[in-house]
């Protein structure tokens, strides 16, 4: 099984951010695989972190978090 590297928001509260692995997802109809090359850290993150209102609202842990990337698509489904 092939792994990946993720950032993971494991339960509520401030803090619980950690640098993990978890096996890479099948891709399913509507998916795109993407290899990532490069991450940013944005507001967003900042906010999950900290577990204020905002990402109350917004997630519910355990979750994978970050959306502020660039790479090159591996594999694209059915579509």
């Amino acid at each position: 099984m092939e792994m990946m590297k993720c950032v993971v928001k494991e339960q509520k509260g401030d803090g619980y951010v950690v640098l993990t692995e978890k096996p890479i997802p099948e891709v399913g109809d509507n998916d795109v695989l993407i290899r990532v090359k490069a991450v940013a850290i944005c507001g967003t993150d900042v906010h999950i972190k900290h577990w204020d209102d905002y990402a109350q609202k917004r997630m519910n842990p355990p979750t994978i978090i970050g959306h502020e990337y660039s790479g090159v698509v591996v594999k694209v489904g059915k579509m």
